[in-house]
């Protein structure tokens, strides 16, 4: 009886021995975090971390259009992090993580193009700045994101995510393309937003992206894409080597698939110091060790005031001089917004629902800004 405890406790560990050897390290949903420990554990190596990568890009980029360019020295790169992390040089938080820029970040050693056709094959003479700090802190930069075209800056109704030299961008939640009359030219049916792209690090082509923003094109590719998006404050993180729009506006940011991992981002993308080559860095000064983590807080709704706007927004409503309604969620997407308002509750927010904007809801076209939108509209076909 004694021998076959002893052979049954011997035949049990070569069991939970073998699972455990058999449950490898993947890089699918996998945080920041996630990875570094992996790496520090010695479970994964960053060879193998890209070497995922490239097999996901090389499943799906066909349906996905993410990339504009993947970089061919990554598996290299990686077996320089991993020799650097073996003498235990770890350069900082993103030592030998996958990361993506968006195409109009420089690259000297990578085509920047914007997305233009004018553009193909551009290199660069000199590294953004981001590019720089994201290589100083250990990140491998795996590939060059899609993007609308020189980030939306070409004509007036331009799609969201195509450009010339790469086509549509598609959305990995819904990846058709649009089949209805007069949309049919290869768009998704459902937007993956723009102008940066998101998709691949909500597949977990990479861990996460930087993107550009001047109005939108941070938040709305990352609402797009289920991720989470920081437009920083305008000169935070410098713009040295950014294909521009306006220097008022633009700036770099992280998308990523956690608050946690935007915030690790968002410390390695800003300077220690000033940026000499972008006068708008001298304005902000960053937090001990750039280190925004340390500003995490699991309690922080706690008697945050959160409002509801629910007209137009949520449910559909008539103003503006018209009983025609407009606006509002089908039954579907309320439902979700439901949930998340339920939870905002939960997590200690005090909720104002509703709370109305009040142009609109103004039934004074004059004050309406439906109203607004509209004399426009009939100004512009006027001329």
């Amino acid at each position: 009886m004694k021998k076959s405890l002893v052979t049954f406790a011997i035949f049990a560990t070569f069991v939970v021995h073998d699972a455990a050897q058999s449950q490898k390290f993947t890089v699918v949903e996998a945080s920041i975090g996630d990875m570094q420990r992996a790496l520090q554990q010695h479970r994964v190596t960053s060879r193998e971390l890209v070497q995922q990568s490239l097999t996901r890009i090389a499943l799906y980029e066909d349906r996905l259009n993410a990339i504009v360019y993947v970089n061919p020295r990554a598996l290299e790169e990686a077996d320089a992090r991993d020799r650097e992390r073996a003498r235990r040089r770890a350069r900082g938080p993103l030592h030998g993580i996958p990361i993506a820029l968006k195409d109009n970040i420089q690259t000297r050693d990578m085509p920047t193009t914007g997305g233009a056709l004018a553009f193909a094959g551009l290199l660069p003479p000199y590294d953004a700045t981001v590019t720089k700090n994201l290589r100083d802190a250990g990140a491998i930069i795996i590939a060059k994101t899609q993007l609308t075209e020189l980030a939306n800056w070409v004509t007036i109704g331009m799609p969201a995510n195509y450009n010339s030299l790469n086509g549509y961008g598609m959305n990995p939640y819904d990846p058709r393309r649009d089949p209805r009359e007069g949309l049919a030219d290869g768009r998704p049916v459902l937007t993956t937003g723009g102008s940066s792209s998101g998709v691949g690090t909500s597949v977990s082509f990479w861990a996460a992206n930087i993107g550009t923003e001047t109005s939108g094109s941070i938040l709305s590719p990352a609402n797009q894409n289920m991720l989470a998006g920081i437009k920083p404050t305008v000169g935070r993180v410098s713009r040295y080597g950014i294909i521009p729009i306006t220097a008022d506006q633009d700036t770099a940011g992280p998308m990523t698939r956690s608050v946690t991992d935007a915030a690790i981002m968002l410390g390695v993308l800003e300077s220690a110091a000033p940026d000499p080559h972008d006068p708008a860095t001298t304005a902000c000064m960053p937090p001990p060790a750039r280190d925004y983590t340390r500003f995490l807080d699991r309690n922080a709704l706690r008697g945050a005031r959160v409002g509801v706007p629910r007209a137009f927004f949520y449910d559909a409503v008539s103003s503006g001089g018209s009983l025609t309604p407009r606006g509002g969620l089908p039954m579907e997407q309320k439902k979700v917004m439901e949930e998340a308002i339920a939870e905002l509750r939960t997590l200690g927010a005090a909720v104002v629902d509703p709370a109305n904007i009040p142009s609109i809801v103004d039934w004074d076209p004059a004050r309406n800004s439906g109203g607004w939108r509209s004399l426009a509209t009939r100004r512009r076909s006027s001329r």
